[in-house]
């Protein structure tokens, strides 16, 4: 039995599903102030490249929050490469949704299942951003999600997700070090 199982969550989350664990309905209230606006951290201080600030535009340079994934929008990243230049990198993003934990009743980020859909990104060629230059970066990142649709169509809208984005140096010679780790936690708008 446990190994049909595992067969069948292989199946679905090994297709590019995404499988929300189950919350119960709840009350828990919108984190760190993300009712009204994108929160960004890096995960700590020891990276190359670190995110200071970030904005999400539609393509008329009006503020999108919340953020529809269905459309075109431009990432604002103020950021500062402490590191070398990046000609290539690989992004890995984990998704998590905030609710109430069913089995211990509190508030928290509880990871969503992708498998490998969110893994091994070619950065360059997503973003738009390459070659990364050393300093003050304020990149203006052109996003669109539509090759993800099976994720974002499955996520629900009012609700508060956050984004884990770990990128990793693929400059030839390099050993694929980790050199940036940064959460956004964000509210997708109705209708998603």
């Amino acid at each position: 039995m446990w190994k049909l199982f595992l067969i069948l969550s292989y199946m679905v989350v090994g297709n590019g599903f995404a499988v929300p664990i189950k919350h119960v309905e709840d009350s828990c209230t919108y984190p760190n102030g993300t009712d009204v606006k994108i929160h960004t951290y890096n995960c700590d201080g020891s990276w190359p490249i670190m995110v200071k600030d970030s904005q999400v535009y539609d393509s008329n340079g009006n503020v999108m929050y919340p953020i529809d994934p269905r459309k075109a929008m431009i990432l604002d990243l103020i950021s500062v490469n402490n590191g070398i230049v990046y000609t290539d990198n690989k992004v890995n993003v984990t998704i998590y949704s905030f609710g109430k934990n069913w089995l211990t009743g509190n508030c928290e980020w509880l990871k969503l299942e992708t498998g490998t859909l969110l893994a091994n990104i070619d950065g360059c060629e997503f973003a738009h951003n390459c070659p990364l230059q050393t300093g003050d970066l304020d990149l203006k990142l052109p996003l669109d999600l539509s090759p993800f649709a099976g994720i974002v169509n499955t996520l629900a809208s009012n609700k508060p997700y956050q984004l884990e984005v770990r990128m990793f140096d693929f400059n030839e010679g390099s050993k694929h070090e980790e050199i940036a780790c940064v959460v956004a936690q964000i509210r997708f708008s109705e209708g998603n």
